[in-house]
């Protein structure tokens, strides 16, 4: 937290997480929009127009200071399918739409 104003850090069954100060918004989440909109920080301020721009920034800077922690929680949202899903919580399986 003093090396990255603006984030603080959740416990969950999952781990620690990473998230923007004050609000539920995981840094994992901003970054990959960020990543989607090519990097565009205007765009980015749209996308999370809810947000401050030193939090953005913020989420931007933890992500500079890790880049593999990130991209991890990045690559691991990306690898979750509707089969994967159901495969790992198959109690979810009947609620199928």
């Amino acid at each position: 937290m003093h090396r990255c104003p603006g984030i603080v850090f959740s416990e969950g069954v999952s781990g620690r997480k990473a998230r923007i100060a004050g609000t539920g918004i995981e840094v994992w989440e901003v970054i990959a929009v960020y990543k989607s909109v090519e990097e565009s920080f205007d765009r980015l301020k749209t996308t999370f127009h809810w947000l401050s721009e030193p939090q953005l920034r913020a989420a931007l800077g933890y992500y500079r200071a890790y880049p593999e922690e990130i991209g991890g929680l990045m690559s691991q949202n990306e690898g979750w399918t509707r089969e994967s899903i159901y495969g790992n919580f198959p109690f979810l399986a009947g609620s199928r739409a």
